[in-house]
């Protein structure tokens, strides 16, 4: 490799400080801005959803996404996502009153999918995957990242990093984050303290979330023995600096997140709300907007609307109750010991906590909170369901491609996507 010249050096050098100078300034003025807003009174849980999908045909070939975000974008907001075969659903903020039209919603995303996807692609078998991870063979290989500055900056810095193994094979960094889909929740404080306490609630739903809602065991055209590859995976490839977030103790206030996110090492970003983003954090604080939210990251993308519910549910149910009664926060190396132990086996992690009573009590509590809230909890038995049986739809379908392996990837995998698909279309739940 040439080595860079003197020049070139110098001129990063001085870009590396004057963005690390607007980082700074950006992040006082938006500590006074936080300061000012103290007294706010916004609506609490107002929701909104992202929903990675990814497009495959029969054969399990990566299917450009554009023409069909271009169709989609007439009914819905959709954008382009890391890999080309990618697309991101969002959903504007809903009123907690209002929580169960988010499932029609999602309803007629699929139904407009599935009909644009047969007009763009009429001559071409292609499905859309809500699987966490993308299911075919050929996804590991070069070229299938989408070409955005922000996505091609992120492969440039991801292809200097180490390969990555699970289970023997090996993962090269820079192709992960086009693998892999996630379900993101943006869930609305009423002021800047009470969305501290969200964010410090949140993290100590992660291990339980994790165990309920993996969905991405088949990966690659291969079942792996982790419960939950998509988050070893990324933790991994971003050397470790994402997953859990790297706070020492819990928030005092939301300046006390500004000033870890500004602690960290830039890689790619320029300004501060490029820094929040361009890491992976199982939960994150978002400031670009007017109002105060908490975005999560944890989950793999579910694959039935009424499973997305459910897991909308048990957050803002628990938060509401935890919040309200001030529930006593758990030790944090507690919770990132739980995680590291369900990501790798799922309901038979081993910690120092019973982690299948620690869940149950989790989920009766969320229940509680949507019955103070006056909300019908109309999915939470999705997850109690799950629990029960100590299943999720990851582990459905690892036996699913099990049972219906003959030899050939190219029929097996077709029979598993086309299966979800059908579940996903009919908003059958797997619990």
């Amino acid at each position: 490799m040439p080595r860079r010249s003197a020049a070139a050096s110098t001129a990063t050098t001085t870009t590396t400080a004057n963005n690390n100078t607007i980082i700074t300034k950006q992040a006082e003025e938006i500590k006074a801005r936080v300061h000012s807003h103290a007294a706010r009174t916004d609506e609490n849980f107002k929701v909104g959803v992202e929903v990675e999908v990814c497009l495959i045909d029969k054969r399990g070939t990566p299917i450009d996404a554009r023409p069909v975000i271009e169709r989609l974008r007439h009914y819905h907001d959709v954008d382009f996502e890391y890999g080309i075969c990618q697309l991101e659903y969002r959903t504007q903020p809903v009123s907690f009153e209002r929580l169960a039209r988010l499932n029609s919603q999602f309803e007629e995303f699929i139904e407009h999918l599935e009909l644009i996807i047969n007009k763009v692609y009429k001559h071409h078998n292609v499905f859309p995957v809500f699987l966490g991870s993308n299911p075919s063979p050929h996804i590991l290989k070069d070229g299938l990242i989408t070409k955005k500055p922000r996505y091609l900056r992120l492969a440039r810095w991801q292809s200097r990093l180490p390969d990555v193994e699970i289970d023997g094979q090996e993962f090269k960094a820079v192709h992960v984050a086009a693998a892999i889909q996630g379900f993101h929740l943006h869930l609305q404080g009423r002021n800047p303290n009470f969305t501290a306490q969200m964010f410090n609630h949140i993290l100590n739903l992660i291990p339980s979330v994790i165990l309920l809602g993996a969905n991405s065991r088949l990966l690659a055209g291969r079942v792996f023995s982790l419960h939950e590859p998509r988050i070893y995976l990324y933790d991994q490839t971003e050397q470790q600096n994402s997953g859990f977030p790297g706070v020492s103790r819990y928030l005092g206030g939301v300046e006390d997140y500004i000033d870890y996110i500004i602690s960290r090492k830039p890689i790619v970003a320029k300004d501060y709300f490029e820094m929040v983003k361009e890491r992976h954090d199982d939960a994150r604080i978002q400031l670009n907007t007017g109002f105060y939210r908490v975005e999560t990251r944890v989950m793999s993308v579910q694959p039935t609307p009424k499973t997305m519910m459910a897991m909308i549910e048990f957050f803002a149910g628990y938060l509401h109750r935890a919040i309200h009664e001030e529930r006593v926060l758990r030790p944090l190396p507690a919770i990132r010991e739980e995680r590291q132990a369900v990501v790798r086996s799922g309901f038979n992690a081993k910690t120092h906590f019973n982690m299948i009573e620690t869940l149950r009590s989790q989920l009766a509590y969320a229940r509680k909170g949507l019955s103070d809230l006056g909300v019908k909890p109309d999915f939470l038995s999705i997850l109690e369901n799950r629990l029960d049986n100590k299943t999720t739809a990851g582990e459905y379908v690892a036996r699913l491609w099990q049972t219906k392996f003959n030899g050939s990837m190219e029929q097996t995998l077709q029979e598993v996507v086309s299966d979800i698909w059908e579940r996903t279309k009919s908003n059958q739940p797997i619990s």
